[in-house]
């Protein structure tokens, strides 16, 4: 006697929910064991708070005195590039959470045969290498960030709606998955060249150029910005959704979408390295 489609279908999202739960639950296992070694060395904690404070006050100070000389910014106020400073803090923090595992690929886990450890459990390799170690300074940028935004908020008089807070949170996630995209592509590359190095921290510090309005530089460099190393779709286009007009909201929304197909890309280029990836046999 053959099951009807409806029962399979049920079947699949029951077993689809289990898997779920099952890694969710994996996942948080990780996380809770992490939280119980760091939290052992508090003071590492405070010095890391104290090092984002210091380093979001010299990027301050840059920009006070920059608009000190000059009333705008071809047309952006200091008020408007404070917020999208403030924004590009949101993406980075949730990003760098889970991301230390992304620049040392090369050497601890392909160079130093660590990789092989990570084939044997059955969970997805990819979700084992950003999860099982984390960042807690990304936590600071997230606090920075966000009182950053409601300073630049207060002074532009903006006033925030149910869906604004929605929206920003929507938004802040996929600049978070398009940092991911691109440094997972950039990551992937291990697999080609065994870089102890790798291309990450070059690229890492491109990141700065997301904290201003992407229309100040050349044409250039926006299109770089833009399609190359999608940065601009970080910080610039969701900040839009905020300060800009009714055109810059509906490119804001690209967004998610933007961050879907990058992260995609980079996650097929990941799963080919895979295919091609060899023990090192120690």
């Amino acid at each position: 006697m053959r099951s009807s489609p409806s029962l399979d279908a049920g079947a699949a999202r029951g077993g689809l929910r289990a898997a779920l739960g099952h890694q969710l639950g994996v996942f948080g296992a990780y996380f809770a064991q992490f939280l119980k070694v760091r939290l052992s060395y508090r003071v590492d904690f405070a010095i890391d708070l104290l090092a984002n404070l210091i380093q979001a006050s010299v990027q301050l100070a840059i920009l006070s005195v920059l608009f000190s000389k000059v009333p705008s910014l071809r047309g952006w106020s200091y008020e408007q590039v404070l917020f999208i400073y403030g924004f590009s803090l949101l993406p980075l923090g949730l990003f760098n959470i889970v991301s230390v595992n992304l620049y040392r690929f090369g050497e601890r886990y392909i160079v130093e045969g660590h990789f092989d450890r990570v084939l044997l459990r059955p969970v997805n390799p990819l979700a084992q290498i950003m999860f099982e170690e984390f960042n807690i300074a990304g936590v600071n940028e997230i606090g920075v960030g966000v009182g950053v935004l409601v300073y630049a908020s207060t002074r532009l008089g903006l006033a925030w709606s149910p869906v604004d807070l929605l929206v920003l949170g929507v938004l802040a996630l996929a600049g978070a998955l398009i940092f991911a995209g691109i440094f997972l592509g950039l990551t992937s590359v291990s697999f080609w060249f065994e870089d102890r190095m790798g291309l990450a921290p070059p690229v890492y510090n491109v990141i700065r150029f997301s904290r201003y309005p992407v229309t100040i530089f050349s044409p250039l460099v926006r299109l770089f910005l833009t399609f190359v190393l999608p940065f601009a779709w970080v910080a610039f286009f969701p900040a839009t959704w905020f300060i800009g007009g009714p055109q810059a909201r509906r490119l804001a929304l690209l967004t998610p979408l933007v961050g879907v197909a990058v992260f995609g890309l980079a996650y097929h280029v990941w799963k080919r390295g895979l295919r091609r990836y060899a023990s090192t046999g120690s």
